[in-house]
């Protein structure tokens, strides 16, 4: 069919049908439809579900490209119903009717109906390979026997075949005939395949038809040396896959004449059905299944023939079932942020002591605990030997030795985890020294302080300048001495931590 088209019954099913029980029956029908279709038979209105009947051996479902059937291999009285045969695709669906009745084995019905063996098609001549010329007449025949009489199917390169203007088809019960009126090469030459189909079985035969052009025969010597079996360019190799993927296997042949290609299953020849494809591109002939079940498990051959002989090559399926595999739970671990349990406070220390800082931290594991000064981790100071950092389960202690003026400043402790981070900051710093000489009632009592930070001297020498404060019946003396080459200017600032040490 070249174009598209929904579902158009040819051949409807016949309007009843009446056997004795034991008896086999066939309902068929013939159809046109593109693209795929899907058939379903019904009984009552019903899909029939062959497995809850418990007879599913004695039904079965023939499906090909224009044509399907119903076969039933021995009818009981409970199989009669009304049938139906619905045909669907994505265009639109049809149906057709028909009403069975089985009476049972004692019945009024003439003795004559059952009075032939049954038995599945059996070719008694086969189809034979046929050479013409092209414009002349194709004539094919093959004997058959069966009963009940079998249905004919005549295939073209696996193409169904109809009665036409120029081609026709008969049957007389035992002989098939197929003649062609005026053949063309590109249209007429092929695979030609016969296929007889009844309620016990079905059977097959196949032939190659070359037709030659009206030229060739001049050149015929000069092409018979050029002729050669069939050889496989691509081949094709074993698979394995999953349930519900796609199978494609591919092959090249060569061979001259231009060899047919024939694909298998089992050693079962395939056929274009809504579930497989058969086609070819350019010289590539293709196999395709677009949705892999478990019965597609098997071995697959193609043949390459021509009228030098034929070549094949074959490969092996598995399908493995779809494991389904459980999404693995995604459990959110449970835990709490940095948490001080004991704080540090500000200290004061002297040159030359020894101090320590010392806090409990909780948190959950992993913790990561880092001492810092003025912001800097304290293990990344150049002179860090003087620093010494203990845990001991939840406390942790920060000891400095020989204390000295570069160690003013503020010191953190920072704890951190998955869940957030804490900190704990205290300063240190070191008072200035003060001297005080003479009793409280002598008012010529001098102090003597020393500057507690650095000092930086441009180019002259400075000590303590002279100022006086009194405070508790005493006075104090600042004294600073300046040399310079000019005269410089002097900025006194009293700190009120220095106002509260001397206090």
């Amino acid at each position: 069919m070249s174009s598209e088209q929904e579902p158009r019954l040819t051949e409807p099913l016949q309007a009843s049908y009446l056997i004795r029980e034991g008896q086999p029956v066939k309902i068929s029908c013939r159809f046109d439809a593109s693209p795929q279709i899907d058939i379903e038979w019904l009984k009552e209105g019903n899909p029939i579900d062959f497995e809850a009947l418990g007879i599913s051996r004695d039904f079965k479902v023939v499906k090909e490209v224009d044509y399907t059937a119903l076969l039933i291999k021995e009818a009981f009285p409970e199989d009669t119903g009304s049938y139906t045969v619905v045909i669907r695709n994505a265009l639109g669906e049809a149906r057709s009717f028909t009403q069975l009745s089985v009476e049972e084995f004692f019945c009024r019905t003439p003795e004559s109906e059952m009075s032939e063996t049954l038995c599945k098609p059996t070719i008694v001549q086969p189809l034979r390979d046929t050479n013409i010329n092209e414009g002349e007449k194709l004539k094919l025949h093959a004997a058959l026997n069966g009963h009940p009489e079998p249905e004919i199917i005549w295939y073209r390169n696996n193409i169904p075949l109809k009665n036409s203007r120029d081609l026709t088809l008969t049957f007389d019960g035992q002989l098939c005939k197929l003649i062609k009126d005026r053949c063309e090469k590109e249209n007429d030459a092929g695979i030609y395949r016969i296929t007889a189909v009844n309620s016990m079985g079905q059977a097959e035969s196949t032939c190659q038809v070359s037709i030659q052009s009206n030229g060739i025969n001049m050149f015929r010597a000069r092409a018979q040396s050029n002729r050669s079996l069939p050889m496989f360019i691509q081949a094709l190799q074993d698979a394995t896959v999953h349930e519900g993927e796609k199978l494609l296997f591919q092959v090249r042949a060569d061979g001259q004449p231009k060899p047919q290609i024939v694909w298998y299953k089992d050693n079962q020849p395939l056929k274009n059905a809504f579930d497989r494809k058969i086609r070819t591109e350019n010289d590539v002939y293709i196999l395709e299944i677009p949705r892999l079940s478990m019965n597609d498990t098997g071995v697959y051959q193609v043949k390459a023939i021509n009228a030098e002989g034929e070549s094949k090559c074959s490969a092996r399926v598995n399908v493995l079932p779809v494991n389904i595999v459980p999404e693995p739970m995604i459990i959110e671990p449970t835990g709490y942020s940095p948490e001080f349990l004991q704080f540090f406070n500000d200290q004061k220390a002297s040159i030359g002591s020894t101090i320590k800082f010392e806090a409990r931290v909780t948190g959950t594991q992993p913790l990561n605990v880092n001492w810092l000064l003025n912001g800097s981790p304290i293990n990344r100071l150049g002179n860090n030997k003087r620093y010494q950092q203990n845990n001991f389960k939840d406390t942790y202690t920060l000891t400095i030795g020989n204390v000295r003026y570069e160690d003013i400043g503020k010191y953190t402790l920072q704890a951190e985890n998955n869940w957030g981070k804490a900190t704990c900051t205290a300063e240190l710093f070191i008072p200035p020294t003060v001297s005080v000489f003479g009793s409280p009632s002598t008012s010529t009592s001098r102090v003597k302080m020393r500057a507690v930070t650095h000092r930086t001297a441009t180019s002259g020498n400075a000590d303590i300048n002279r100022g006086r404060r009194f405070f508790n019946n005493r006075h104090i003396i600042m004294e600073c001495h300046v040399l310079s080459c000019r005269r410089p200017y002097l900025l006194f600032c009293v700190s009120l931590r220095w106002w509260w040490l001397l206090k």
